[in-house]
């Protein structure tokens, strides 16, 4: 009987190839880093100050009015980067909210039990700084300092 567990030089003598092509792939990569031939990260803005990573540079507020005379405010609710007003909202804690779809197709239902009355009634809408939303509250980012507010009324 013939000993068939002999192995080819040409089926496993080649093996270490492969480990050492990406060995020298890798070592030509932190050369060439460590020489300065690639930047790791684009550098930081000149007029933006710093600011450790996770904290809120400045504040941004959320209002709601309800019509009438109930109103809440939120003050100083901390910002991070890429919130946005969905993401503010989610910080109000005490808010009962009720939203139908999810990005740009997210559309706010009702606010702490006040709903929507479709076409012909007072609907939630939002506004930025003074200025209407022109897009879903769920992919509206904002920036430091935002003021926004809830309004539940007759369509504009």
């Amino acid at each position: 009987m013939e000993n068939t567990s002999k192995t080819s030089c040409s089926a496993w003598g080649s093996w270490w190839r492969l480990p050492l092509l990406l060995v020298l792939v890798l070592a030509a990569i932190f050369f060439t880093r460590g020489r300065g031939l690639w930047n790791a990260a684009p550098k930081a803005e000149v007029d933006a100050p710093p600011a450790a990573a996770g904290t809120a540079r400045e504040p941004v507020s959320l209002s709601i009015d309800f019509g009438g005379e109930r109103r809440r405010d939120f003050e100083s609710l901390p910002w991070h980067d890429g919130m946005t007003v969905a993401g503010l909202m989610s910080e109000a804690t005490s808010l009962e909210l009720a939203q139908m779809g999810s990005g740009q197709g997210a559309f706010m239902r009702a606010i702490d039990g006040v709903a929507n009355e479709g076409a012909d009634g007072k609907n939630w809408t939002y506004e930025v700084n003074g200025q209407s939303a022109d897009r879903s509250f769920a992919v509206y980012t904002l920036r430091p300092g935002d003021r926004v507010l809830w309004s539940f009324g007759p369509r504009r």
